[in-house]
């Protein structure tokens, strides 16, 4: 999936490719920007999560649209070295004003 292809837009391209609204893949990629092979990945992705595009009314659900896993290295910071920056940050900019 591209990287631009937020879960809003995501329910955009599922919606206009479901068989009641009946949209083109080229009709779609021309209305949103996104490549045509995206938007047939994002709505092949969305019935193998169990979307149901004959079904009416439709329902498109969070799990439909959720990006995959990612690949690469995992963080090694946990949540704790996280939040400790984050008020160090917030600590030093409240310095800063003063």
């Amino acid at each position: 999936m591209a990287p631009n292809t937020d879960i809003i837009t995501r329910a955009v391209v599922v919606t206009l490719k479901s068989p009641c609204v009946g949209k083109s893949t080229s009709q779609i990629s021309e209305l949103t920007g996104i490549n045509p092979r995206t938007v047939d990945r994002i709505y092949s992705r969305a019935i193998a999560a169990g979307f149901e595009p004959n079904v009416l009314p439709l329902k498109i659900l969070p799990h439909h649209l959720q990006d995959g896993a990612r690949s690469g290295r995992p963080t090694k910071q946990t949540q704790e070295v996280s939040e400790e920056i984050v008020q160090h940050v917030q600590r030093d900019s409240s310095q800063e004003l003063e």
